[in-house]
């Protein structure tokens, strides 16, 4: 009887890590293989199995990893499944030295590897930016006679997009093909973003024109993918086509495929779109970051649309956005060749409110407003600024410096061989 009740336990507990195991609760797996041991009831390699994979699953690597060394400790050999598993928490949690360890240790001990167990081990290169060693790994598939599959290739064209190895996930893509192997979204994706990567916006174009000739649906990444590759390119045309292919296909842009729009029409010198695909953006319910604020500043800059940039700039601090100290400068830029001299200085100082490292360029900036409209002893303390600041003064915002005071024709004298500036009492900076 006792031995009925034993095996009646050992089986409840193995079921009960198996449903576990299914419903990714790797919490109970773990506690439940722990009252197996107090019970004295040994789990077996299957049980161990379910609970690395359960931890695989919760992307709980270490986990993983103890479940394996524990059953080393306890003599249950590690089945292909056991290490499998251990390979995929490991790449989950971008630990790819783990996860070669682990494929050199199944060669160890005789466990053979197969496309699953080689997958993986590119998967986890490729999450942890690791191309070369992805693609070392590929090989090492292809010379044990491993056919790799499409989940396999898919890893290796990742891996080199991660790298930016845009030729390499090509020739992937290209050998795909010929071993008849189908590329699904995944791999087209990869290998757009690889090219957009390279700046090569001519082979991202023609992968997404394969990609429908394949009859394989793009989805956002590739059409984000594509957009960015575009505006990487400038063609401001091709990525508002590419914008419109995606909102027909019913493909719901995110706020990636937004900022890449907007920066596209921004660089094309396309303002008004750009605005127009930023008010779009917020009718989406899609919530501007950033990103999206600076492109849209920038587009102001082209536009020569102060008001505009300066609501943006409102905007994205109301939001508690994080703008950088090059968005300041844009808005700064834009207010000064608009003729909006006192914004641009407000502007200016809003910079340091916020907290926002000022580089020679907000400094320029905010000089070059006021010289341009023949505030000189505004720009003169600004410049005054510049050399007290720790930024060293270079030849552009020595000219901005120069510019300012020829355009105020400011009255230099020169008395006893020094140059004095006649300034006002309210124009000198204070002691």
């Amino acid at each position: 009887m006792v031995s009925i009740r034993a095996n009646f336990n050992f089986f409840s507990y193995s079921a009960g890590i198996s449903a576990c195991e299914r419903g990714k609760q790797w919490q109970q797996v773990i506690s439940l293989l722990s009252e197996m041991r107090e019970a004295t009831l040994e789990p077996n390699v299957f049980s161990y199995n379910s609970g690395i994979s359960a931890c695989e699953k919760g992307k709980q690597w270490q986990r993983a990893l103890v479940l394996l060394s524990d059953m080393q400790e306890v003599q249950v050999e590690p089945s292909f499944i056991s290490y499998t598993a251990g390979i995929s928490a490991c790449g989950k949690g971008k630990q790819w030295q783990h996860a070669l360890v682990l494929l050199s240790e199944m060669q160890e001990v005789q466990v053979e590897s197969n496309i699953i167990s080689y997958s993986a081990g590119i998967s986890a290169c490729e999450k942890g930016e690791q191309w070369r060693h992805g693609l070392v790994l590929f090989c090492e598939m292809l010379e044990a006679t491993v056919e790799p599959d499409v989940m396999a290739y898919s890893a290796g064209i990742s891996a080199c997009e991660k790298g930016g190895q845009w030729q390499r996930a090509l020739v992937l893509l290209s050998q795909m093909c010929q071993a008849t192997v189908e590329p699904n979204v995944f791999s087209y994706s990869s290998g757009i973003s690889a090219c957009e990567k390279g700046k090569k916006w001519q082979q991202a174009l023609a992968l997404l024109s394969e990609m429908s000739e394949a009859e394989v649906k793009a989805n956002v990444y590739s059409y984000s993918a594509g957009i960015s590759a575009c505006e990487k390119g400038r063609k401001w045309q091709y990525a508002l086509a590419l914008f419109s292919e995606m909102c027909l296909a019913k493909v719901a842009p995110t706020v990636v495929s937004y900022n890449a729009g907007i920066s596209a029409l921004s660089k094309g010198s396309q303002w008004q779109r750009a605005l127009s695909l930023l008010s779009e953006m917020r009718e989406a319910n899609v919530e501007p970051c950033a990103i999206s604020c600076g492109s849209g500043i920038g587009a102001c800059e082209k536009g020569k649309q102060w008001d505009q940039a300066l609501w943006l700039l409102c905007e994205a601090k109301q939001g508690k956005l994080k703008l950088n100290v090059l968005n300041y400068n844009t808005a700064i830029t834009t207010c000064g060749r608009c003729g909006e001299w006192r914004v641009a200085l407000s502007v200016f100082r809003e910079v340091q409110d916020d907290k926002v490292e000022p580089d020679q360029y907000t400094l320029m900036g905010a000089i070059e407003a006021c010289g341009r409209h023949g505030e000189w002893q505004q720009a003169l303390l600004i410049a005054l600024e510049l050399w007290q600041s720790k930024l060293e003064p270079d030849i552009v915002s020595l000219s901005a410096t120069i510019k300012a005071l020829v355009s105020g024709r400011h009255r230099q004298q020169t008395n006893n061989g020094k140059l004095t500036c006649n300034m006002s009492s309210e124009a000198k900076p204070k002691q």
